[in-house]
C-alpha cells in the first residue's frame, strides 16, 4: 500500500490573552490508501483540532506552527486558499460531529449537493441534479427525489447525517476525514451509519481518518487506532493488537471502562481524573497524575514515542521504554 496522508511533527497552536496553548503538540502518523485509520482519545486530546488542522480550516486565534502535512506528497501547510479549495470537497472531504449545524439551513438539501459538484466538476446544472439525487440513493435515503427539495430542518438526525456523507463523497475523494460521525444518533441508527461508511469504502475506494472516543466505532471501522492524550500520540497500533494487548496505560483504562455486552457488572471502570487543559499540562509525562503505573521518573521527564521492531507499533511510555533498557 501507498502511503496517502502523512502527518510530520504537527504543532497547531491557540494564541489567547492567557497566553500560548499547545493544542496538538507534536503529533505524527501515516494514513495508507484504502486503510481507515481511528483518532481516538476524550474531549480535549486534540483530535478534532488534528483534522482541522489536515483542512487547513483553522482560523485565528488557532495557527499551525510547525510540522509537515503531506497528502499525496505535496505539504498542504504551503499551499494557498485558493489552491487548498480545490482539494477541499474534491480530493479530501470531512463529516462534521453534528449535521444540523453543518448544512445551510436557508438551502434545499439538493442546493447543497449540487454546489460541491458545480464547484470541482464539469458538469451542467442538470447533470449535477441527476448525481446528487443517485448520490441520496446510494446513502440509502427513500424517496431521494422529494428529498432533494427538503430543507435540513424537515429531516431527522439520521437522515441529514446520510446527506452529509452524500455531499461528502459525491466527488469520489481519495480521503474522508469523519469526525464523530455517530455523535448524537440513537443506537440503532449509529450502526445504520457505521454500515453504510463501511460499504462505501469499499465501493468508492477511499481512505478514512475517523476521529471518535467511542471505541465500539473503532472496533466496527478501524484497520489501524492512534490514541492520543493532551495534544500527543500515546500509542499507534493495529486495531486487533489494540484491543488484545493495549500497552499505554491510558489505552488500558479506554478500554477497560468500555461497557461489554457479554459481562455483568453493577459498576463501569474509569479513568479517574481530567484531561489536562493545553495551557495548564503538568511535567514529565502528560498522563502521570492519572496514571496507577506512575513512577518518578514519569513526573519530570517525557516518554519518546518508541517503536515496537517487530509489528511496528508504537507507545509513549516509561514502563515499555524500561523494559527494552533493561
Amino acid at each position: 500500500m501507498s502511503t496517502l496522508l502523512e502527518v510530520k511533527d504537527l504543532k497547531t497552536y491557540f494564541y489567547t490573552t492567557n497566553g500560548i496553548v499547545p493544542s496538538v503538540d507534536g503529533v505524527s502518523f501515516a494514513l495508507e490508501a484504502g486503510q481507515t485509520t481511528a483518532l481516538v482519545g476524550e474531549s480535549g486530546c486534540g483530535k478534532s483540532v488534528t483534522s482541522f488542522s489536515i483542512m487547513q480550516l483553522v482560523s485565528a486565534p488557532g495557527k499551525i506552527v510547525g510540522g509537515e502535512i503531506l497528502f499525496k506528497g505535496k505539504d498542504l501547510t504551503g499551499l494557498s486558499d485558493r489552491e487548498m479549495r480545490k482539494i477541499r470537497g474534491n480530493e479530501i472531504s470531512m463529516i462534521f460531529q453534528e449535521p444540523l449545524t453543518s448544512l445551510n439551513p436557508i438551502l434545499k438539501i439538493g442546493a447543497q449537493l449540487d454546489e460541491i459538484l458545480l464547484l470541482h466538476q464539469t458538469i451542467s446544472k442538470k447533470e449535477a441534479k441527476i448525481k446528487s439525487i443517485e448520490m441520496l440513493k446510494k446513502v440509502g435515503i427513500p424517496r431521494a427525489e422529494q428529498v432533494y427539495d427538503m430543507h435540513p430542518h424537515e429531516l431527522s438526525g439520521g437522515m441529514r447525517q446520510r446527506v452529509m456523507i452524500a455531499m461528502a463523497l459525491s466527488c469520489n475523494p481519495s480521503l474522508l476525514i469523519a469526525d464523530e460521525p455517530t455523535t448524537a444518533l440513537d443506537v440503532t441508527i449509529q450502526a445504520q451509519i457505521l454500515r453504510l461508511m463501511k460499504n462505501l469504502k469499499n465501493e468508492i475506494e477511499t481512505s478514512i481518518l475517523l476521529i471518535t472516543h467511542d471505541l465500539g466505532v473503532v472496533a466496527e471501522l478501524a484497520d489501524k487506532v492512534i490514541v492520543m492524550y493532551a495534544g500527543q500520540v500515546v500509542e499507534e497500533a493495529d486495531v486487533i493488537s489494540l484491543y488484545a494487548d493495549p500497552k499505554h496505560p491510558y489505552t488500558m483504562g479506554l478500554i477497560q471502562s468500555t461497557p461489554k455486552i457479554d459481562a455483568e457488572v453493577d459498576t463501569l471502570n474509569s479513568i479517574q481524573g481530567n484531561v489536562p487543559t493545553p495551557s495548564n499540562k503538568p511535567s514529565g509525562c502528560y498522563f502521570h497524575p492519572r496514571c496507577p503505573f506512575a513512577m518518578e521518573r514519569c513526573k519530570s521527564q517525557m516518554p519518546e514515542l518508541e517503536t515496537n521492531e517487530q509489528n511496528g507499533n508504537k507507545v509513549r511510555c516509561w514502563l515499555h521504554a524500561e523494559q527494552k533498557e533493561g
